[in-house]
């Protein structure tokens, strides 16, 4: 045991990447052992089934297992019990209503063992989600995306007055609990029936419920696809309303108030408003997924395209003819029709392309068909009276509180507007073409893999359900499987496309047999353990010396070329120069050659007179000197006139230094800057070397910027030459010139728009910087007016798209 011990301290303290790694594989072992012994609490039967739809709030399930439903694999196990149930529509309290869509095989999934494994994916699915943010500017499109940075969704004006209609309807149904509390009788005198107790109190949880999603808010840059989560609760609960030609209350009973009416009318009209947010939300994380399959698919297309140009000419012909050879000796290789499947595939995948644009074009087009929103001008007449009660709060307490019911009247006189009762029918015909484009989104997917007929069928008869608005799939579970199905779109690969090796898939196949991560530990701390025996131990202080050495290098460049010069140039500004010469020092020496002049007796030992002295005690070393120099050193002034001279010469070198050091001093400012300049150039040019390096890696390809934007420049005139071939049939007909300033673009023609506007911002991201940012920012603001909401005429696109490119050709100035 201590040789043991011994061992481990020596691998973990003397072999740091053994150590380092060993530490974190400790703590991975030790969370997923913490999750084994303490599981959630066991059930069985439809007990479990239920608690995993609650806690799991409806669909989690699906989507862990998506992905494998949809290729095809089967789940094996004994036929379905009677009392086994979907997760998928339908009551809790009635199995035989509930259907899975990926077919019944996910009936005969034994709850009980896979609770805590369901339960784990549904919580990391909703991190994920939380997590996620967007980046860049390439797929925020139109101005609707706009608006979800700005003002956190669509319809902001519409939800700030649903909002004070909701707040004020709260507030009248609470007063009438209150008196219902107080008294059993109505005003007529009647009692008051359980029933219709009950009812308002549906009716206070319903209003609630629509306030709470209303103030829902997805942040800037957020997740879209966690706010469509977050709304799924809500809009189950507000099912009632959502429907269309949906009564809310029994037709049997008392009629309804003007009030009650008027609550009615205020949460359909919010129910409705909360659903198009969602299906808003969920058609762009749609549109997001067909734009990077339309993406995926363009460059599998020029893939094959390049091999079809390869196969032609004298090249071609050259290895045709080896090809053949190699048939005719290896016929099992089948070379002989390697031609006509590139052209096959290259026609396959152009076929996919092109569906693919087709369908991303539909997708955007029923965005822009969206109804109209209420003008962000408005907000204030909508808030006004709700500003003024705030703001009296006084008055308000004085008055009882009875500012809610004139609150409430003029929302219901706001929905009452024409204009208003024309929205709610757009709204309800527009929900229903976006529910009708999710479905046959899956139902592309569905026919791109090979899936089987019972699971195909299943899938295909909940999404009409979903899309029809049937009752069994108006729950959470049904939209968080919409929204499951919409995020594993773009993960299946489309006929046509080149199969790569991926390294998520060979991960996922070793995580199927690492148990509680113990063999990939070892396997690591193996790694680990060779890499320092092999590597860091032999060559240990090789890179010592090599850091050493790299450091002290970067080291001189810092301090020679950045720190003494800005510290020199802080301190001359803050008066604090370092003098070569002590004014003290300059001061002694001259009182000492003034002293030793009076004492020789040609001075009086002052400042003035010290000009005269020196050239009498000149003339007096010159006699001395002219008698004889060892006698006038034994028995003259020989000596004492010497070191008069050499006195002389320190007070003269040292007056000389002192104007030295003025004359530097006037000039260390102009110095200083002028040694700044290299480190100026090298932060100028070394940021922007750091900022071309970076954008080269996010692109994954080193070009120049001069090449980049060329690049950007072809993608406009691609997208002008789009526009101008957009409706291009109504020059036949001869009707161009009467409907040219109505021509709108066509599904396929705005997917193929979108996809170069996609392109175009992508690569606007990577050049972010060098280019600045402002210029940038005003480039995306243009291109997504390109998409305004109710579709733009091409007419009108061409003269943006003509500001654009001006604002493109700036940017040259910048590099």
């Amino acid at each position: 045991f201590h040789n043991a011990r011994l061992k481990l301290y020596t691998l973990l303290w003397f072999k740091p990447p053994v150590g380092i790694l060993g530490a974190w594989c400790s703590l991975r072992i030790i969370q997923k052992m913490s999750g084994l012994y303490n599981p959630p609490p066991p059930s069985s039967g439809e007990e479990a089934l239920e608690a995993a739809e609650d806690e799991l709030s409806g669909m989690m399930m699906i989507k862990s297992i998506l992905p494998s439903a949809l290729v095809g694999n089967r789940f094996s196990g004994s036929s379905s019990s009677s009392s086994g149930g979907s997760i998928v529509g339908g009551s809790s309290k009635t199995s035989s209503s509930k259907f899975s869509p990926w077919g019944s095989s996910l009936l005969r999934l034994n709850v009980s063992d896979k609770s805590y494994k369901i339960r784990v994916q549904g919580q990391k699915q909703t991190r994920k989600r939380k997590r996620k943010f967007r980046r860049g500017r390439s797929f925020d499109l139109d101005k609707g995306d706009r608006s979800y940075d700005n003002f956190g969704g669509i319809e902001t004006v519409r939800v700030r007055a649903y909002q004070e209609g909701l707040k004020a309807a709260l507030e009248v149904v609470s007063e009438e609990e209150e008196d219902d509390d107080g008294s059993s009788t109505t005003l007529f005198g009647n009692k008051q029936s359980v029933e219709e107790h009950k009812s308002n109190s549906s009716v206070k949880d319903d209003v609630q419920t629509a306030l709470t999603a209303l103030q829902l808010l997805c942040p800037p840059k957020g997740s879209r696809e966690y706010f469509v989560q977050e709304n799924a609760q809500a809009l189950s609960k507000l099912s009632n309303y959502i429907a269309p030609s949906s009564s809310t209350r029994d037709k049997t009973k008392t009629a309804p108030t003007v009030k009650q009416q008027n609550i009615d009318l205020l949460l359909h009209h919010s129910s409705k408003l909360i659903e198009m947010r969602t299906l808003d939300a969920l058609l762009r994380t749609l549109r997001d997924r067909h734009l990077i399959v339309a993406s995926r698919l363009r460059r599998a297309r020029d893939y094959w395209k390049w091999h079809v140009n390869l196969s032609g000419g004298w090249f071609g012909l050259f290895t045709q003819d080896i090809r053949l050879k190699v048939n005719s000796v290896l016929p099992w290789l089948g070379l002989n029709d390697f031609k006509e499947r590139i052209q096959r595939d290259y026609e396959r995948v152009t076929a996919s392309w092109e569906k693919e644009l087709i369908c991303l074009g539909k997708v955007q087009q029923i965005l822009l068909d969206r109804p109209e929103e209420m003008e962000v001008g408005s907000l204030l007449s909508v808030t006004k009276e709700n500003d003024g009660e705030e703001s009296s709060w006084l008055s308000n307490l004085l008055s009882g509180g009875t500012k809610s019911k004139p609150s409430l009247d003029a929302s219901a006189e706001l929905i009452l507007e024409s204009k208003n009762r024309v929205w709610i029918r757009e709204t309800e015909d527009w929900c229903t073409t976006a529910r009708q484009a999710v479905r046959d989104a899956l139902d592309e997917v569905m026919i791109t893999k090979d899936v089987g007929d019972a699971e195909r069928s299943e899938a295909h008869k909940f999404l009409n359900d979903w899309a029809s608005y049937d009752v069994t799939t108006e729950n959470a579970s049904s939209w968080l499987t919409a929204l499951s199905i919409v995020e594993y779109s773009g993960s299946p690969r489309r006929p046509g496309e080149q199969r790569y090796l991926q390294l998520s898939t060979i991960i996922s196949q070793v995580k199927r047999y690492d148990f509680l991560g113990i063999p990939s530990s070892v396997l690591i701390l193996f790694a680990a353990n060779m890499f320092h025996d092999r590597v860091v131990a032999p060559h240990k202080q090789e890179m010592i010396d090599f850091a050493k050495s790299v450091f002290s290098a970067v080291w001189g460049v810092i301090e020679f070329r950045f720190y003494i010069p800005l510290k020199d140039i802080i301190l001359d500004l803050l008066n604090r120069r370092p003098r070569m010469v002590d004014p003290f020092a300059l001061s002694n020496e001259q009182t000492s050659l003034d002293n030793m002049l009076k004492d020789l007796g040609v001075g009086d030992g002052t400042r003035e007179n010290r000009a005269r002295a020196l050239a009498s005690a000149s003339r007096m070393y010159e006699e001395e000197v002219a008698g004889g120099a060892i006698r006038g050193i034994v028995r003259g002034k020989v000596a004492q006139l010497m070191l008069i001279q050499i006195q002389q010469l320190k007070a003269d070198l040292l007056q000389a230094m002192d104007t030295i050091d003025v004359l530097v001093d006037a000039n260390r400012l102009n110095v200083q800057l002028i040694a700044g300049i290299p480190a100026l150039l090298i932060v100028i040019y070394g940021t922007r070397a750091a900022f071309l390096f970076w954008s080269n890696i996010r692109m994954k390809n080193f070009r120049l910027p001069h090449d980049v934007h060329s690049e950007m420049s072809d993608y406009l005139k691609k997208v002008e030459e789009c526009l101008v071939l957009s409706n291009y049939q109504l020059d036949a007909m001869g009707r161009e010139q009467a409907v040219g300033a109505k021509a709108c673009l066509k599904p396929k023609e705005m997917g193929e728009l979108l996809l170069l506007l996609h392109s175009y911002l992508n690569l606007l991201d990577y050049m972010s910087p060098p280019f600045p940012s402002k210029q940038c920012n005003s480039i995306h603001q243009s291109v997504q007016n390109l998409l305004l909401q109710g579709q733009m005429s091409t007419k009108r696109q061409l003269d943006l798209l003509k500001v654009i490119q001006s604002k493109n050709d700036e940017l040259l100035k910048f590099i």
